[in-house]
């Protein structure tokens, strides 16, 4: 059974993969060295879009580069405007100008398995899904803090419907972004992240059916830079903004943080708590201590973005480039 927004047939397969960037060229370089090793499924047609968002070409020689190695077209934009929706729309208007009938979505940190595409494929065929939807394996660079914890995905099994995704680890048809198809478009206003959450919680509630693919890795690379504590903590506060635009967005400015103020309290009291204990209990376990330490801080930091998000504020994550 096909999905209701599969405007062609199982013939179709044309494939764009895209990726936004912005000044990473070496890890641009592995990301894309990686997808032009991909297996294809039957019948298959691939082609690659990068969109890099800056300014500058930064990357326009390492797409070169790969572009001449391999057999498969890399098409390479800029988009000056300096807003990770903006690329990602960017990256959805160049595929489809392609003439996509499915696209793959990937970030320039990460690289591929060789059967990545395939299994994703196969997964949105066998269980008639639109979008599917994989695992992220998260490779440290250096040593990470002893209370920090990976992602986690308990055991998923392929073929669970989902209400939502990232864009990480992504595969969709392109009927979900055509403007003779559901024409959805990532929300500009989310500057500061959640606008990939948003676009897919769209794609639901018009009907559209993700899957989740257990067995279709990306692996993401985590610069040393990026596990310090106060990186750590500046997405912590970063995530929760943008939890507060995305409410203030579906609710109105004022019912937006209102509805949120459980959660805040929960987060002051408890984060409170928490960094009041740990002086006692770092005395006797260190190493607890420590990780009661920063649960309490990451909440109070976390209250403090849902707060401060609700004025506009969302912090400077995104300004500093972190990795090559």
């Amino acid at each position: 059974m096909l999905s209701p927004f599969d405007t062609g047939s199982l013939g179709a397969h044309k494939f764009v993969i895209a990726v936004c960037t912005a000044r990473r060229p070496e890890m641009l370089r592995r990301c894309l060295e990686s997808l032009v090793r991909l297996s294809l499924p039957v019948g298959a047609h691939l082609q690659i879009v990068v969109i890099e968002n800056s300014h500058e070409p930064t990357a326009a020689n390492i797409v070169a580069e790969v572009r001449r190695q391999a057999d498969i077209a890399i098409h390479y934009r800029t988009e000056s405007r300096p807003c990770i929706p903006v690329a990602r729309n960017a990256a959805l208007d160049l595929s489809n100008a392609l003439g996509a009938d499915w696209i793959g979505l990937i970030d320039d940190d990460e690289f591929a398995d060789p059967d990545w595409l395939v299994k994703l494929h196969g997964a949105c065929i066998a269980f008639a899904a639109d979008v599917a939807n994989g695992p992220v394996d998260q490779i440290c660079e250096g040593t990470p803090p002893e209370w920090w914890e990976p992602r986690s995905y308990q055991d998923r099994p392929t073929g669970k419907q989902l209400r939502g995704a990232p864009t990480n680890n992504i595969l969709m048809r392109a009927s979900l972004v055509r403007k003779d198809g559901l024409a959805l478009r990532f929300d500009e206003r989310l500057v500061s992240g959640s606008e990939d959450v948003e676009f897919f919680r769209h794609a639901v509630a018009k009907g559209a059916r993700i899957v989740w693919v257990a067995d279709a890795w990306l692996h993401e690379v985590l610069p040393a830079s990026r596990l310090t504590p106060k990186k750590l903590l500046g997405r912590a506060y970063m995530v929760a903004t943008s939890q507060t635009r995305v409410s203030q967005i579906r609710r109105g400015r004022f019912a937006g943080v209102l509805v949120l103020l459980p959660k805040i309290l929960r987060r002051l009291i408890v984060g409170s708590i928490a960094l009041a204990a740990c002086a006692v209990v770092w005395l006797v376990r260190p190493a607890a201590g420590k990780f009661l330490f920063y649960s309490g801080a990451f909440r109070i930091v976390k209250a403090a973005g849902n707060i401060l998000g609700s004025f506009g504020y969302s912090g400077d994550y995104y300004k500093s480039i972190e990795g090559r």
